[in-house]
């Protein structure tokens, strides 16, 4: 159990450094809608998928939404943090199958 709860932080820790770039580069450029976006759920109150669903649910929404407020690098970096985040949702649901079915 343990390797799971450390895999899971350095996960969460990822999705934060990714986070922290973004909002570093929209800052600096002064993108207020993308910017908006990722304040709307950034940074996390907890690791738990709620707030982590509501993440990724929120920035793919921006990627849908304003695709013209992003730059390659950034669509880039929404991307690798959308995968990511279905990884860890993904992986947050293992213990419950093994329980179901063991």
């Amino acid at each position: 159990m343990i390797p799971y709860l450390s895999g899971r932080e350095n996960e969460v820790e990822y999705i934060n450094s990714i986070c922290l770039n973004l909002f570093d580069t929209w800052c600096e450029n002064r993108s207020v809608t993308p910017l908006g976006y990722l304040l709307h759920c950034w940074p996390l109150l907890d690791s738990g998928p709620r707030a982590i669903r509501r993440l990724g649910d929120t920035l793919r929404e921006l990627r849908k939404s304003h695709p013209e407020t992003l730059n390659v690098k950034t669509s880039q970096a929404l991307r690798e943090l959308a995968d990511c985040v279905d990884e860890i949702l993904a992986f947050g649901l293992m213990p419950e199958r093994i329980t179901a079915n063991g």
